[in-house]
């Protein structure tokens, strides 16, 4: 998302535009990512036990993007510009924005990123419903599930692009037309729970198949970038092959390279502030000319003060507000606990008043994506 967001800026100087055009589907990749997580980490969890875990995950540190984007946009002279309309602050506050298909309402505040953030509260919505079900089914069941989903999913954001680009941008934003990946990802991931991983031969005849597939939305996006359904839907499937043979080789103990250095593990850690926080860091760069250069270097500095700059506010929003809103509303969970209770690895015992899921399988899992140091197990959700 970073490379889409600085492609209009620095595309003519630097080289970014193959995957600057497309930026935008690493959206579609962390929907699934999240489903295949949620996965792996379920187990005999309240339904309230997990809503509480996602909310205090989540929302403080929107909480606080939502609220510190209007001195920002403020000072920078950006009220009722694209993506700091006042008019869609409430509706953010409320993670609805994405189910208005209004672009001054879904893209309307914060940077324009915040609708991705309404559809995952749908989605974690949703979980403890879907899950279960699939769970229950053998692997064709749920495939056809999950496709009965995903394809009409698909066919209707392909179309849109045609129909017309604002009508193409709805479909894209909308949480009901998005939920096929999450499901993807939840399939994903009872797949690797059981199991499922496949010859060496069949996983790097995979992975090449992805890597090369991947080359075509790549391709179009140059003349068909304008229409994200029709890109999302086309790199889809690498996207769920990579998540699948990394997820899979990371839980079961092998190590991606480069995956776990120390660099990129903290990364992670702050991947979801950073998120909110690079729009920021973008306006403000934008606003000291450092996008504006017209030489290569130059613009690849500026790029690069505006990378630093949006992780030193990531680290610091990480820091100062994430990690102590998520240990002080989990402990306040655990002090209210009642009688019937489970044992979670590292934790206080946490209420079971109504149960989904089954114990997640045994190995050292895969980091979430944003919890430094926490594994795919139970004590996730």
């Amino acid at each position: 998302m970073f490379l889409r967001h600085i492609d209009a800026d620095v595309g003519d100087t630097l080289p970014v535009a193959p995957l600057g055009n497309i930026g935008y589907t690493g959206v579609s990749f962390f929907f699934v990512l999240s489903g295949f997580v949620l996965t792996w980490a379920a187990g005999p969890v309240s339904r309230a036990r997990f809503y509480w875990r996602r909310f205090a995950r989540i929302y403080p540190l929107y909480l606080v993007a939502v609220l510190l984007w209007f001195p920002v946009a403020w000072s920078l002279g950006m009220i009722g510009e694209f993506g700091s309309k006042p008019v869609a602050l409430l509706p953010s506050l409320l993670l609805v924005q994405a189910w208005i298909p209004t672009q001054s309402i879904y893209f309307g505040w914060g940077g324009a990123v915040l609708w991705s953030l309404s559809c995952e509260a749908f989605f974690y919505l949703v979980f403890p419903l879907v899950h279960p079900r699939l769970a229950a089914r053998a692997n064709a069941g749920r495939i056809r599930l999950a496709l009965l989903v995903l394809l009409p999913a698909a066919a209707v954001s392909c179309l849109a692009g045609v129909v017309d680009p604002r009508v193409d941008l709805a479909a894209y934003a909308n949480p009901a037309v998005r939920l096929g990946e999450f499901i993807l990802g939840i399939v994903l991931g009872l797949l690797a729970r059981e199991g499922s991983r496949g010859t060496t031969g069949q996983r790097r005849t995979l992975a090449l198949l992805a890597a090369a597939w991947l080359a075509v939305p790549i391709g179009l996006g140059f003349p068909y970038g304008d229409r994200q359904g029709l890109i999302d839907t086309l790199a889809l499937p690498s996207f769920a092959v990579a998540i699948f043979l990394v997820g899979t080789r990371e839980a079961d103990g092998c190590r991606v390279p480069g995956a776990s250095a120390r660099p990129m593990v903290y990364f992670g850690a702050i991947s979801y502030a950073f998120y909110l926080a690079h729009p920021a860091a973008l306006a403000v760069g934008s606003e000291l000319g450092w996008l504006d250069a017209a030489t290569a270097p130059a613009a690849a500095l500026g790029v690069t003060l505006c990378f630093l700059l949006a992780f030193a506010l990531a680290a610091a929003l990480h820091h100062a507000v994430e990690q102590p809103a998520l240990r002080y509303l989990l402990h306040k969970a655990h002090r209210s606990a009642g009688q019937q209770t489970i044992s979670a690895p590292g934790q206080q015992t946490i209420p079971l008043p109504r149960q989904f899921g089954a114990p997640p399988q045994a190995g050292p899992g895969i980091p979430e994506p944003g919890i430094p140091g926490h594994r795919l197990v139970r004590r996730d959700l």
